[in-house]
């Protein structure tokens, strides 16, 4: 049975006219060359070559049978030279997933020095809250989500890996500074207060509603909104307080326009984690991508 080899040492021949050049350019010994071509003929049957004072030249079946491996031999190269491409990151493409705060405050950095440095692989990102994220990953649609605990617990195939720690903090406007003064707020103290929260699906929604029931609190929102920056923004306007991430009013909280309201028991902190297929893994550009997050950490 012929294999692959011996079909792309005939097309170089084929190529070349000539059986040395073809063993030149392959980087093989002639009499290697010569070998494939007699165990092709032999497997098939058939002679291919006939020699002239020009070099070699095809039989009517051997040109029949380059009319259907040529373009074969030629997809396999171009495959080859496509993967080598894909390994040394000179082409190729990453989906991923994450949330409005996973992708601020984790892996636009990261995507920033790898852009740099691999400008021709193309990334893809699709913007979503942790469940829907999750949901993406086991329909294949994208190679790796980063997602921000708590998590299914159903997620059989899935693979978590922690990458960062984070906390929410509770913050308020000067419409509610009678907070301020109070060293450590009882949680049962907030349910008077009118509260600003993400909508119902996404991680933070749920680390929210697990403190207050841990607490044997029960809190309704006045208001609820699709995306962090908006609960800033309705916080800042003293509308309510309410829950967000730590990194994400540092600015804020610096300036005065809001400030932090200190809880008794605290708010657990909770992590970052980029989760994939457990089976299957990652293409050599997202894990390029997510090495620049050990080597930050190594350096710390």
């Amino acid at each position: 049975m012929a294999n692959y080899e011996h079909y792309k040492i005939f097309c170089k021949i084929v190529e070349c006219r000539s059986i040395s050049k073809a063993a030149g350019q392959l980087y093989v010994s002639q009499p290697a060359v010569s070998l494939a071509v007699k165990q092709l003929e032999d497997s098939l049957g058939a002679k291919l070559f006939f020699r002239t004072q020009k070099g070699v030249t095809l039989t009517t079946e051997g040109a029949t049978l380059y009319s259907y491996v040529k373009q074969g031999c030629a997809l396999i190269g171009a495959g080859e030279e496509k993967l080598k491409e894909l390994g040394n990151l000179r082409a190729g493409e990453i989906n991923i997933g994450a949330s409005e705060m996973t992708l601020r405050f984790f892996l636009l950095p990261l995507i920033e020095k790898f852009h740099k440095n691999f400008p021709r692989v193309k990334i893809k990102i699709t913007n979503a809250p942790t469940p829907e994220t999750l949901q993406h990953l086991k329909e294949g649609l994208i190679d790796f989500g980063v997602v921000s605990e708590p998590v299914n617990p159903d997620c059989s195939g899935v693979s978590f890996k922690s990458v960062k720690s984070v906390r929410e903090i509770l913050v308020a406007g000067e419409n509610f500074k009678e907070l301020r003064k109070k060293q450590k707020v009882p949680a049962g103290d907030l349910r008077k207060y009118p509260f600003i929260m993400l909508e119902k699906g996404t991680s933070t929604r749920s680390c929210i509603e697990t403190y207050f029931a841990d607490n044997g609190v029960e809190i309704t929102p006045e208001i609820e909104l699709a995306a962090s920056d908006l609960v800033v923004e309705f916080i800042k306007r003293g509308m309510g307080i309410g829950f967000i991430l730590e990194d994400f009013v540092r600015e804020e909280l610096a300036e005065g326009v809001l400030f932090k309201i200190d809880l008794n028991p605290e708010f657990p902190p909770r992590r970052f984690c980029v989760a994939s297929h457990s089976h299957i893994p990652l293409t050599s550009a997202a894990k390029k991508l997510l090495e620049y997050n050990e080597t930050e950490i190594s350096n710390q």
